[in-house]
């Protein structure tokens, strides 16, 4: 009953007078279909602030080492998708990692 509960969605509702008032729900805004890989992310205004939040993560050592260490040396044209799949972790995350380390060399 409960699991119901959340996961229907009522889309229209009629009031007891006058013509059906339909309440629409947003759509969905989910960023998941973005394509990353095609768009130059360091020239927009929010890039530093990404960039800053990954470096503070506690694992961003770790991760930025075998990325650099293990992943790209095996595959050299991963996307920001792959990477973000690999190692669990936000595309955005991915974006800067890839980043940094290929700037590294």
């Amino acid at each position: 009953m409960k699991q119901a509960r959340l996961t229907d969605r009522p889309v229209a509702s009629t009031s007891g007078s006058g013509p059906d008032k339909v309440t629409q729900k947003a759509s969905d805004t989910s960023t998941f279909r973005i394509d990353i890989e095609g768009i130059n992310f360091k020239n927009d205004a929010l890039w530093p602030f990404l960039v800053e939040t990954v470096k503070r993560n506690p694992l961003y050592a770790g991760l930025i080492g075998y990325t650099r260490d293990k992943v790209l040396p095996n595959e050299p044209n991963i996307t920001v998708r792959e990477l973000a799949s690999k190692l669990s972790i936000s595309p955005g995350e991915a974006m800067v990692l890839l980043f940094e380390s290929q700037s590294e060399k």
